[in-house]
């Protein structure tokens, strides 16, 4: 949903639909006025345009939560939505977008590609450059927003360059798997726990990476090296994860590499060994508080925090809750013993 909504939905009980927005009701001016209002907040700051301003505009939006990702569903009437230049200067987001036609025909276009989707088909585009998604006929579309370090930590920047764009038949293969499943989770009318709802996501980014990775430029030696490696790393950074002392440089030696080597092995995804390592020790906080029993101390020391006042702190920058209040909120089960 949006930026907002999505820290909202910390305090979030399950992972139901809700709706967005629907203009049926609204006078012709004011619904154009919503949808292109609404369509900013949900994914990014876009120019909508109508074959006929003057005509009848029928459309309608949900939007569900799924872990870091969001899911949403349009039925709309004839128009174009534009990403221009200007707009990513004013509006600095840089998530992923899937388009998945269910219904209906649109044409996304985006680096020089452009592809008319339809029938399940679906293409990815990069809200940090200029994209056009042009909707010839009354469709109906699923779309996922997808938070850029998410996939990028899978697929090179360079590779997810190289997807955007193009459109995937989502009829057979792998593609027909994401398109099928992707619609299956926009369309379930189950209510599902935090925790399920992280599964259900990071399911939906195991299938969709390795329907990209198919479509990708095949990597030269070198890069494919440097993604096996950085593979290698990110193992073995993770059976480190509960030793807040074990370093970098240490995994270097165990390894036979660098710690120039393994900096630029990060650099390549847009991010830093330490960056990563933070980010996943509060995401496997964050599905242990789902998951276990476990205290919030004993959970700060599993994940390599020195201390629980420091990973309270930085558990509630990063999700808007404290730890206690999260698993509260999300599954009842408030931590009884002590967390300090």
């Amino acid at each position: 949903m949006t930026d907002s909504a999505q820290k909202d939905d910390s305090a979030c009980t399950d992972s139901a639909a809700s709706m967005v927005l629907s203009t049926r009701e609204l006078e012709s001016t004011e619904g154009r006025v919503r949808w292109a209002d609404t369509l900013d907040s949900t994914y990014c700051e876009m120019d909508v345009d109508w074959p006929d301003r003057h005509a009848r505009f029928a459309a309608e939006l949900t939007v569900r939560p799924f872990g870091d990702l969001t899911v949403s569903v349009v039925h709309a009437d004839p128009h174009t939505v534009v990403r221009t230049p200007e707009m990513i200067r004013s509006d600095p987001n840089d998530d992923y977008l899937l388009c998945l036609i269910t219904r209906g025909t649109a044409t996304l276009q985006q680096h020089s590609r452009s592809a008319t989707l339809e029938q399940g088909a679906f293409g990815i585009l990069d809200s940090a450059a200029p994209f056009v998604v042009d909707g010839r006929t009354e469709f109906e579309q699923v779309v996922l927003r997808a938070p850029r370090q998410l996939l990028i930590s899978r697929l090179s920047a360079e590779a997810m360059e190289g997807v955007a764009g193009l459109g995937i038949s989502g009829q057979t293969g792998m593609g027909g798997l994401v398109s099928r499943f992707l619609v299956d989770i926009a369309t379930t009318d189950a209510r599902l726990s935090v925790g399920s709802s992280a599964s259900v996501a990071a399911s939906a980014v195991d299938l969709l990476t390795s329907a990209l990775t198919e479509q990708a430029r095949p990597l030269t030696a070198t890069k494919r090296v440097h993604h096996d490696d950085l593979r290698t790393v990110q193992q073995t950074m993770t059976r480190y994860l509960h030793d807040p002392d074990h370093s970098t440089a240490e995994i270097g030696v165990e390894l036979g590499m660098s710690l120039r080597y393994i900096h630029k092995l990060f650099s390549l995804t847009g991010t830093t060994p330490r960056t990563w390592l933070y980010q996943l020790r509060l995401d496997r906080a964050r599905g242990q508080l789902l998951d276990t029993d476990s205290t919030v101390a004993e959970i700060s020391d599993r994940v390599g925090f020195r201390d629980v006042s420091h990973f309270s702190r930085a558990f509630r920058k990063r999700f808007g809750v404290s730890p206690a209040h999260f698993r509260e909120q999300h599954n009842g089960k408030g931590d009884s013993r002590t967390d300090r």
